[in-house]
């Protein structure tokens, strides 16, 4: 394991963090249609009359997308971290060990990073 491989960790929560954002801000999409129909009193004259409403199939359809995407890179991320710890633990020397996994992991876990 390598530098490059340790810092993928940061760039994944980034990525889900984004994915999170975009599946909250999913917008509804309107739909409108006209239809035939009479009027309720006699004569029963036919008419026509546009209805309006949420188009929840597509909406549906981008969330679970959208989701399934965040949980393919939540495991990506998950594993990621195991890989790492592992690779953490092998460590001999038990100030790199802390070091590395204060600049790593913590980061993943969302503490801050600041060079001394």
């Amino acid at each position: 394991m390598d530098k490059e491989q340790l810092s993928q960790i940061r760039y994944l929560k980034s990525e889900i963090e984004i994915l999170k954002k975009q599946i909250a801000d999913v917008d509804y999409k309107i739909a409108t249609d006209s239809v035939k129909g009479s009027d309720p009193y006699f004569p029963y004259n036919e008419r026509s009359f546009t209805i309006t409403g949420i188009n929840f199939k597509d909406y549906n359809r981008r969330v679970r997308r959208l989701q399934r995407k965040l949980n393919r890179r939540i495991e990506e991320l998950m594993d990621l971290v195991e890989e790492t710890n592992e690779f953490i633990e092998s460590i001999d020397d038990s100030l790199i060990r802390q070091i590395i996994a204060l600049r790593y992991i913590n980061a993943f876990l969302g503490d801050k990073w600041r060079q001394v």
